[in-house]
């Protein structure tokens, strides 16, 4: 290293100023790197467009994948949502459905009691079919495929409680209501069958004894009728044709007292016939005593005279 001591003396000449050159400074000129070509600047601005260009264009690839991206994701949940509210719809149907019944046909074979029905257990099944817990209430408002999915499943699982306690209410109404009849059947057959003894009586006391045998004939024929009624089990021909038999043993009895008051009445008359022509002969006798007393008068009379 030059000392900054150090003193150079150059160029001088004589009537000039010696200039003074500290050797430090030269040797830092000697130092100081010359200047880059022009194509180096270029090349480097080429670069850094290049490089921005890149930059742009990953940036915009990146945001078009997430638009992608969302754009897909969107399409998803509309078609899970789709998914969803068709499941919802068919879901409401057997809601409703299954409302109607319980509401309707289950409501009014509820009020039936165990003493109406011939097996009180249909009554027990249907109590307990009635007071089943429905689903709760769900719907599609939900955010992800993976919640849609299983709002889905949720719905079907409900759908599959409602198509089961369908069944079993339905079952369970018609258990009570065939139940029912049977009890009704058997008791409209125990009033039918003591109908039919009333009935069997009355033929066989009124036989011949009735006024018009039309009405004897009309019950013997509907006691045949009742036989296979009772045979066919059919409620409403039991009730019907007990109806009628009831109706006929009427018909038989009054036609009956038609036919006893009509013998009583002709034999009043026959006795009044029988009385007036007795009573008729013994006035002809008296009359004919009384005649026959005065013509012997008479005849006594005319011998004395004689």
């Amino acid at each position: 290293m030059v000392d900054d001591s150090t003193i150079v003396y150059a160029g001088a000449e004589a009537g000039t100023q010696t200039e003074l050159i500290n050797p430090n400074e030269i040797a830092a000129l000697a130092k100081k790197p010359g200047h880059k070509p022009p194509e180096d600047d270029n090349r480097k601005y080429l670069w850094v467009i290049f490089a921005s260009i890149a930059a742009l264009a990953l940036f915009a690839a990146v945001i078009f994948a997430g638009v992608r991206i969302h754009n897909h994701r969107q399409q998803q949940l509309a078609q899970e949502h789709a998914r969803c509210e068709s499941a919802m719809t068919a879901l409401d149907k057997k809601a409703k459905q299954y409302e109607e019944l319980r509401a309707g046909d289950g409501a009014s074979a509820g009020t039936v009691s165990d003493i109406q029905v011939a097996d009180s257990g249909t009554v027990k099944l249907l109590d307990e079919q009635l007071k089943a817990q429905a689903p709760a209430t769900t719907s599609c408002d939900v955010s992800s495929v993976d919640q849609y999915d299983a709002r889905i499943q949720q719905i079907r699982d409900h759908e599959e409680w409602y198509d089961a306690h369908m069944r079993s209410l339905q079952e369970a109404v018609d258990g009570v209501n065939d139940s029912k009849r049977l009890k009704e059947v058997e008791e409209a057959t125990a009033a039918l069958d003591d109908t039919l003894r009333e009935a069997q009586t009355t033929l066989d006391l009124t036989r011949g004894q009735v006024a018009d045998e039309a009405t004897w004939s009309r019950l013997s024929e509907l006691y045949d009728k009742a036989k296979q009624a009772e045979a066919g089990g059919d409620l409403d021909e039991i009730s019907s044709i007990e109806q009628q038999i009831k109706s006929a043993i009427g018909d038989v009895n009054a036609s009956r007292d038609k036919k006893i008051a009509d013998d009583e009445r002709k034999a009043r008359e026959e006795a009044q016939k029988k009385a007036q022509a007795e009573a008729d002969r013994k006035k002809a006798e008296s009359q004919a005593d009384k005649d026959g007393g005065r013509n012997a008068n008479r005849d006594d009379k005319n011998n004395d005279r004689r």
